[in-house]
């Protein structure tokens, strides 16, 4: 349990918040969430100690093991990505790396070797490996790549080891901000699934509202320069808020009432001298009510006033792809890509990271040119780009003022000024430099040069990576409303759902275009084209089990078949092959157990040399990675036999 008690933070004159009092549960899982600046990531890191509190005091329990994610990307590049994620757990780590160390050196105490033993067992080392293969797996990075160092990611793919590092080592508080950025669909789908089926205190900050529907069972609201906590998701919490303020309202206005009609008396009566000691002692009450009102806290939300409108209607077909493909050296990005997009179709282009999404935008804009293939734009089209890495094509030395005005050097200043204005760039904000600006300012600057520039395509790759939840809503609702067309690439599944009439789908070998929402196209794909890599013996057990849900719903009452000599005739191979592989699981049980023993004995590794020891050591891995391979098969054929008794109706 982690309580905040008063906690407060301020930065010079400016309050952040003050008066905070929460308690964070075991099982339970909150995300923090506010606008751009009121606090979000300063109270987090205020929780992992990396930043101190002005005022108040965090409570945790002696030993807290916190879970972060580590910061340098590049503190591990030359080292195998199994290895990065296995530091998760140091104590475990290490006991590997002094096995391998004692290995050989003939002076090894042989006793040590008997202590490493007993924490890896403790810490069920010689399943690590396989734990951590799926996490990776299911963080998107394929098995071929887990024995290879950091260096071969990308910054991207190496916040995804770090993440997988950070949950192997089980904290009892994890505590992420923004998890999702850098993650596909499919990934964040995964991290869901892995978050609600943890027993640790679950922290997050992210800007992603499914993410936070799926996880959270609390929500902290940090708003009005302090920080409050709802009980339920975000769509929930939402809820409950607008009753907040609806309250909050209501008792401003009976205050201001109430005021206004005793200063209306005091104002009648006090001259009057039957009335003047009334008078007097209703100005003391309105006194009183006054001294009691706080001064009044102001909400951080405030939404841009965003709208998007196009300069001419494009002409019907908006681009053609045929036949795209590109490659970076020996690596085929995109392949054979054939493709057709219409005037106001809205199309959300999905895939894993590392598909080639951005790069068909690239392409699509002129930025990178195809291997092969062509993509012509059609009649009367004028794209406007959002780019993933807009904040490095913002010129350095500039005023936001100065910026904007480049790209229409004849538009009026005051409707230059309004335009960054809508973006909540006012007053002085206008005459700060481009280097200056925070990630969600520089996103908002770029929304408002397609504001200005007027096109008719929207081509947005990855556009609410740092909005808030405010600017996110506003760019949603403009982009819902734009007479145009829109090429879109997002990892949130909100702004997807929202925004999409057709979806793009690229794969390794080509593309798909669904015509349909992005829920039509779950429907049609099934739920488990998100869950990316799924464990298979985990896929096999649902199989079984919503066919059990399905026979007991669907077939209650009838009459079913019961052949019990089919059946026999159709399970005899199995029946044997399952009981070959029984037999096959009970004498490598045996085998694994008589290693074990011997390196329970300290005496062994007294008598034995190294090299016998190190055999003996791959001996053991080998028989575990051979025990695992026949349970999985077994596993497979006591389904099949499962689903052949459901066939004939048979119940044992």
């Amino acid at each position: 349990m982690l309580n905040l008690i008063n906690v407060g933070k301020r930065y010079g004159t400016r309050v952040l918040f003050e008066d905070v009092n929460l308690r964070l549960d075991p099982g339970k899982r909150y995300g923090i969430v506010g606008a751009n600046g009121a606090g979000k990531s300063t109270m987090l890191r205020i929780i992992t100690g990396e930043e101190t509190a002005d005022e108040g005091e965090i409570a945790t329990p002696a030993r807290l093991k916190l879970g972060t994610l580590t910061q340098d990307h590049f503190a591990f590049e030359e080292v195998p990505i199994m290895q990065v994620v296995m530091k998760g757990k140091k104590a475990l780590a290490d006991a590997f790396d002094e096995k391998e160390r004692l290995y050989d050196d003939p002076d090894a105490d042989p006793n040590r070797f008997a202590e490493l033993e007993e924490i890896i067992a403790d810490h069920d080392g010689y399943a690590a490996e396989a734990k951590i293969g799926e996490m990776l797996e299911g963080l998107g990075i394929p098995t071929e790549k887990h024995e290879q160092p950091m260096s071969v990611l990308s910054g991207g793919y190496k916040l995804r080891v770090l993440l997988a590092q950070c949950l192997f080592g089980e904290p009892d508080a994890l505590l992420l901000d923004e998890p999702t950025n850098h993650l596909d669909i499919y990934s964040i789908r995964w991290l869901e699934n892995y978050l609600v089926t943890s027993r640790a205190v679950v922290v997050v900050i992210s800007h992603d509202r499914e993410f936070l529907n799926a996880v959270c069972t609390h929500v902290i609201d940090v708003d009005y320069s302090t920080a409050k906590m709802y009980t339920g998701n975000y769509d929930q919490f939402l809820e409950q808020k607008a009753v907040d303020e609806e309250m909050r309202q209501l008792e401003t206005e009976k205050r201001e009432k109430r005021i206004e009609e005793l200063n209306q008396f005091v104002t009648r009566f006090k001259a009057k001298a039957s009335k003047a000691r009334q008078a007097s002692s209703k100005a003391k009450q309105i006194e009183r009510m006054e001294k009691g009102i706080e001064a009044p806290r102001y909400s951080s939300r405030i939404a841009p006033a965003i709208q998007f409108t196009p300069c001419r209607p494009t002409g019907k077909r908006v681009i053609e792809v045929k036949g795209l493909c590109k490659s970076f050296g020996d690596k085929q990005v995109l392949n054979n890509l054939n493709f057709e997009i219409y005037r106001n179709d809205k199309v959300a282009i999905l895939g894993p990271n590392g598909v080639g999404k951005s790069t068909l935008l690239k392409i699509l804009m002129g930025e990178l040119e195809a291997s092969a293939g062509e993509a012509e734009w059609g009649h009367e089209t004028y794209p406007q780009y959002f780019s993933q890495d807009h904040g490095e094509a913002l010129e350095k030395e500039t005023t936001l003022y100065e910026w904007l005005y480049s790209f229409a050097p004849a538009e009026p200043i005051g409707a230059i000024r309004g335009i960054l204005g809508n973006m909540l760039f006012s007053g002085d904000d206008v005459h700060k430099k481009t280097t200056a600006l925070s990630g969600g300012e520089a996103a908002r600057l770029v929304i408002a040069k397609l504001i200005l520039l007027k096109g008719n395509i929207l081509v947005l790759d990855e556009p609410t990576n740092h909005l808030d939840m405010e600017a996110i809503e506003a760019l949603v609702d403009a982009v819902r409303s734009f007479d145009g067309t829109v090429l879109l690439v997002s990892h949130n599944r909100y702004v997807v759902d929202k925004l999409a009439t057709k979806i793009l789908e690229i794969r390794p070998e080509g593309v798909d275009l669904f015509d349909g929402t992005y829920r039509e196209f779950l429907d049609k794909v099934g739920a488990d084209y998100l869950t990316y890599q799924v464990d298979l013996r985990a896929e096999q057990k649902n199989r079984q089990a919503e066919k059990k849900q399905k026979k007991a719903q669907e077939t209650k009452g009838k009459d079913k078949k019961t052949d019990r000599k089919a059946y026999n005739a159709e399970a005899k191979p199995l029946l044997k092959t399952s009981g070959e592989l029984e037999q096959q699981i009970a004498d490598l049980e045996e085998k694994l157990e008589a290693v074990k023993d011997l390196f329970s004995d300290p005496n062994y590794f007294a008598k034995a040399d190294p090299a016998e020891v190190r055999v003996k050591d791959q001996e053991k891995r080998d028989l575990e990675a051979e025990l695992q391979e026949r349970m999985d098969a077994w596993e497979a054929v006591s389904v099949q036999i499962e689903e052949l008794k459901e066939k004939f109706g048979l119940d044992d």
